[in-house]
């Protein structure tokens, strides 16, 4: 078969198969598009007349992770940002100190979230905080006792060491 019998035989097909063919071929391409689109390495944090200010996602996954280990029952965090719908969802991974009172800490943390977003980066469209407790630690008093403990200095034993002369010695035993 050669390259001229192929395009006769598209020639011969009818339309609607032709328009089937391409309407396919455009969802594949819009559709693999999507699929491998590559997230925007900055958020706009607001505009004005003289232009916008970006923030990129490393810097500010870095301010949640400030944010949170600022908290003490935090050890560990391991935030993600993603944008859907033109909103900012904040994913973080916590290891917290201990499981005592779970919903205050996580909810303390979810506000400071919302503040760092609001209040300091001025983000307007702010979708989900989720906070995933990946795993719990020692508790916060424990640890503070630990640490006290720890920092005791052992003391060390003292040495007699002999510095007078056989003359002081007499001269002390008489």
């Amino acid at each position: 078969m050669t390259p001229a019998d192929s395009i006769e035989q598209l020639k011969n097909l009818p339309p609607s198969t032709i328009a089937a063919a391409v309407a396919i071929l455009v969802v594949l391409v819009i559709g693999l598009r999507l699929l491998f689109k590559k997230p925007p390495a900055h958020l706009i944090a607001f505009s004005g007349e003289a232009g916008s200010v970006l923030v990129s996602r490393k810097a500010l996954q870095e301010l949640i992770k400030q944010i949170c280990l600022n908290d003490d029952w935090v050890e560990n965090v391991a935030p993600t940002i993603k944008i859907q719908d033109g909103k900012v969802n904040t994913h973080a991974k916590l290891r917290l100190r201990s499981p005592e009172d779970l919903k205050k800490n996580c909810e303390r943390i979810q506000n400071d979230i919302t503040t760092l977003l609001k209040k300091s980066l001025s983000f307007d469209q702010i979708g989900t905080i989720e906070i995933v407790v990946s795993s719990f630690g020692n508790n916060p008093q424990e640890t503070a006792v630990k640490k006290e403990s720890s920092l005791e200095v052992p003391t060390k034993p003292s040495l007699d060491i002999d510095t007078e002369t056989d003359e002081e010695k007499q001269r002390h035993q008489d």
